[in-house]
C-alpha cells in the first residue's frame, strides 16, 4: 500500500517492471497468446447466431443504461436522430468499413481515418471499436486467403495510422492487427462461436464490458461486428434487420 503514486515513471528492462519504488519480476512469466482463427466463427449456425443474439442484447442494454456515449444498435443507423459528434461519426465510419471489409477493397478504408483517436480518454472509443473489430475478423477467416490477405493489410494499415491515437490505443491496435487481443475478448469470442450455455455466456460478456469506463462495451460492439461482416448478403440483412436496427 503506498507504494505507487500519480506521476511515478514505469519502465521495462531485462524483464524487470519498475514503477516508481516498486519492482515486479516478469522472467518465467508466461507470455498471453490467443489463436482466434481457429475459433472459425459460424454466424449461419442457428446456436452461434443465438449466442451472438444475446451478447448484442446485453451490450445494448448496458450502454443503453450506462449512458454510454456509443450504443452498438445506433451505428446502424443513418438518420439524422443520431447523437452528432463521436456516436454520429463512428457510425459513418464502421458502415463504411463494414461496406469496404465485405467487398474485400483496401482502397476503401478511409474510415479508419475517421475511428483511430475518435473520442477521448487513453483508449478513445474508435480504437476500442477497430481492436474489436479486428478481433471479429480474425475469428471469421475461416482459413479463406482472400480474408487472411485482407485483415492481415488491413491491420498494416491500422498500425500506420495509429499514430494519431495515444501510446496505450497504439499497443492494442498493433497487437489486435496481429489476432492478439485481452483475455477477456478471447474468451468472450470463444463463447460465442463455441456457444456456451446461456449463464457462462452472460458471464463471460459481463466481464469483457467490465473493461475501463467504456472501452470494454466499446470493443465488444466491434467484435460483434466483425464475427458476421463476411456472412451471405440474406444472412447478414436478416441479422440487420432482427438485431441491429430493430426493425
Amino acid at each position: 500500500s503506498g507504494a505507487l503514486r500519480i506521476g511515478d515513471s514505469a519502465a521495462c528492462r531485462d524483464e524487470l517492471l519498475r514503477f516508481g519504488s516498486l519492482t515486479i519480476d516478469l522472467r518465467g512469466a508466461r507470455r498471453w497468446l490467443c489463436d482466434l482463427p481457429s475459433l472459425r466463427a459460424d454466424p449461419t449456425n442457428p446456436s452461434v447466431a443465438t449466442a451472438w443474439q444475446s451478447v448484442w442484447q446485453a451490450l445494448n442494454a448496458r450502454q443503453i443504461q450506462s449512458g454510454a456515449e456509443i450504443v452498438a444498435e445506433d451505428l446502424f443507423r443513418s438518420d439524422e436522430t443520431i447523437r452528432a459528434g463521436a456516436p454520429r461519426k463512428a457510425g459513418e465510419a464502421m458502415r463504411g468499413l463494414l461496406d469496404a471489409t465485405q467487398r474485400l477493397d483496401l482502397t476503401a478504408i478511409s474510415s479508419l481515418d475517421a475511428l483511430i483517436g475518435l473520442g477521448s480518454g487513453l483508449t478513445p472509443s474508435g480504437d476500442d471499436l477497430l481492436v474489436g473489430y479486428l478481433a471479429g475478423l480474425w475469428c471469421a477467416v475461416s482459413d479463406k486467403s482472400e480474408r487472411i490477405q485482407f485483415v492481415s493489410n488491413l491491420g498494416k494499415a491500422v498500425i500506420r495510422l495509429s499514430r494519431q491515437t495515444t501510446d496505450i490505443s497504439r499497443t492494442y491496435l498493433f497487437h489486435a492487427s496481429r489476432g492478439q487481443v485481452s483475455s477477456r475478448l478471447a474468451d468472450l469470442a470463444e463463447a460465442i462461436c463455441r456457444w456456451e450455455n446461456s449463464d457462462r455466456l452472460l458471464t463471460t460478456v459481463e466481464s469483457a464490458m467490465q473493461v475501463g469506463h467504456t472501452s470494454g462495451m466499446d470493443a465488444v460492439t466491434g467484435l460483434l461486428i466483425g464475427l458476421v461482416t463476411w456472412i451471405s448478403p440474406a444472412s447478414l440483412a436478416f441479422m440487420y434487420r432482427q438485431f441491429l436496427l430493430k426493425l
